[in-house]
């Protein structure tokens, strides 16, 4: 009787690419399992910092790949599933600090994958990458307001229109309980959408929304004290400066 052997898997350049786009994207976010699976496979030969991984992708056994392949999956199904979990409970959190779900979810700014190899303190820079992304959030609700369709690339002040609550429309909604009132009507009769976007303007809405975003802008910065002195601190300073400077 003739024993046949399995069929082995080969894995195709692409396949390979497209393994490595995702490892690369993924690479601030990954689990602790798949970390050391990664260091299992290094080739740095003791000339990198022990918590540095350089992988030559194309050097791994088509087995290892399919395992790293499987892993991966495996990981992102989890996280997909979490995600939902999370999402669920940040818009409770959100509305009962009076910010919607669409405007004051953080970006996703991962600063986690640099402090990994870096030493740096990895409760800081999430720090930093969650104040960036909210205070950026917060500018784009106020170009809402304060730009043209034409340099928005979309209606103006189209997240009003939609019934979303963005940063200025909460803050002027403290002062202008009118405000509530057409927006409740989904803006039914005719001319009061622009009659809410100028109540907005009125009660200083975006004035407080800036002032807003100024205050994350600079808890971002302040959580940059973790890192030395470099380079690296200073483009992660003008990013948050950058942000800024689009509502100056």
């Amino acid at each position: 009787m003739v024993k046949l052997e399995p069929i082995k898997q080969i894995m195709t350049d692409w396949e390979k690419h497209n393994l490595s786009t995702e490892l690369e994207s993924l690479l601030g976010e990954l689990p602790e399992n798949i970390v050391d699976f990664l260091k299992e496979q290094s080739f740095s030969d003791g000339q990198m910092g022990e918590d540095e991984i350089e992988i030559d992708i194309n050097t791994l056994s088509h087995e290892t790949l399919y395992k790293l392949h499987k892993i991966l999956d495996n990981y992102l199904l989890k996280k997909q599933k979490n995600q939902a979990k999370v999402e669920s409970c940040d818009i409770e959190l959100l509305n009962e600090s009076g910010f919607s779900n669409s405007s004051m979810q953080p970006c996703k700014v991962s600063t986690k994958g640099a402090t990994i190899f870096s030493g740096a303190d990895c409760s800081q820079m999430y720090e930093y990458g969650k104040n960036l992304g909210i205070s950026f959030q917060v500018v784009d609700d106020i170009l809402d307001f304060t730009q043209s369709a034409e340099q928005l690339g979309k209606p103006a002040s189209s997240d009003l229109a939609k019934g979303n609550l963005t940063a200025p429309v909460i803050f002027a909604l403290e002062k202008e309980p009118k405000l509530r009132d057409i927006i409740e009507f989904e803006f039914c009769e005719t001319g009061s959408l622009d009659e809410a976007i100028e109540l907005v303007k009125q009660c200083g809405g975006i004035e407080r929304a800036q002032e807003f975003a100024k205050e994350k802008a600079d808890i971002a910065i302040k959580s940059l004290q973790c890192l030395p002195q470099s380079d690296f601190r200073l483009g992660l300073e003008d990013m948050v400066m950058f942000n800024l400077e689009r509502i100056d």
